[in-house]
């Protein structure tokens, strides 16, 4: 009875907080119209009540601009004309969520960068160094990871399934080249998936682990199978970061940087949560099958949950 109590509670509290990985829901673009002048626009996919706030610089005058609303998403735009050359805009309040900031000169794109609560600005009198990118980038791929329950849940199944060194390190690692190879061949054109469905085959991955994991061990598929589904989760998970990037305006040098320091962040948070859920294992012998049924139960009900909630998108 107690097991079963501490499932429900579980699950009520996964539910009523758990968040899956979706696109980059901001825009942030700021173009440069005269040396002293600047127009700044944010497109924001989330609610008004939970969009950051633009904070500009004190050298600068602002005049709010007209906004209007799209299919769901709402822009806001304000004009700046600037005693001196302003150094950064930054985004307040962006939590968990992130953003995609544009510079624009008067000869076109200067440069852009990806916003995170971590690093929210965007530097307007010269282009971030690569390795201030890239370091921006790698946190942002451990924060994406350890905030996506999508993923940990991925994760923490796939610990639970193969509970040794060697083959799960080779599975973790399997994820992230998948994740890699996708981002590769999206930002050079040469993939494209509608990414509502690869979210849609991202949650049916994850109904696929809990229910292997709820068969006896000798009714399980096979390794090699457990081994290879690493890899296909990695390259279905990357289409959506990979589609959102390629569509908001990350380029170039600044592209290739910022994912190869999201996917460096992303092995780091792996290895963090298969240590952390080992150590939980170890600390807790005798719970550790009460343990997994709970997670069984979790993974599979916000599985289903999310394919569901995918399946709607599709018919909308």
């Amino acid at each position: 009875m107690r097991r079963s109590l501490l499932a429900i509670f579980l699950l009520c509290a996964l539910t009523s907080t758990a968040t899956a990985h979706g696109l980059v829901p901001m825009l942030l673009k700021v173009e440069q119209t005269a040396p002293d002048t600047f127009q700044v626009s944010l497109k924001s996919g989330v609610p008004q009540a939970q969009t950051p706030v633009p904070v500009f610089p004190e050298v600068c005058q602002v005049t709010p601009g007209r906004r209007w609303r799209e299919e769901r998403a709402h822009w806001s735009v304000w004009r700046l004309r600037c005693t001196s050359v302003p150094t950064e805009i930054r985004l307040d309040g962006l939590g968990d969520y992130q953003a995609v900031a544009q510079l624009y000169n008067r000869d076109g794109l200067s440069h852009s960068r990806l916003l995170t609560a971590q690093s929210p600005s965007l530097a307007l009198r010269h282009s971030p160094q690569n390795v201030d990118v890239l370091a921006g980038a790698t946190l942002s791929g451990v924060v994406h990871l350890l905030a996506g329950w999508d993923h940990l849940l991925f994760i923490i199944g796939l610990t639970l399934w193969l509970r040794r060194g060697k083959p799960l390190l080779i599975a973790i690692t399997s994820f992230t080249l998948g994740h890699s190879l996708t981002l590769a061949l999206a930002t050079t054109g040469l993939l494209t998936v509608p990414v509502t469905m690869a979210e849609l085959a991202i949650a049916a991955s994850l109904l696929f682990m809990a229910v292997q994991l709820s068969r006896p061990a000798a009714r399980r598929t096979g390794t090699a199978v457990v081994m290879a589904a690493p890899l296909l989760f990695g390259l279905l998970h990357g289409l959506g970061f990979a589609n959102v990037l390629n569509a908001q305006g990350l380029q170039g040098a600044d592209l290739m940087v910022t994912l190869l320091g999201f996917n460096l962040g992303l092995e780091l948070a792996q290895l963090l949560a298969v240590a952390a859920v080992l150590l939980i294992l170890l600390l807790m012998q005798r719970q550790a099958q009460h343990l997994q049924t709970v997670a069984v139960y979790a993974i599979g009900s916000l599985a289903i949950f999310w394919m569901w909630e995918r399946a709607l998108l599709l018919t909308v």
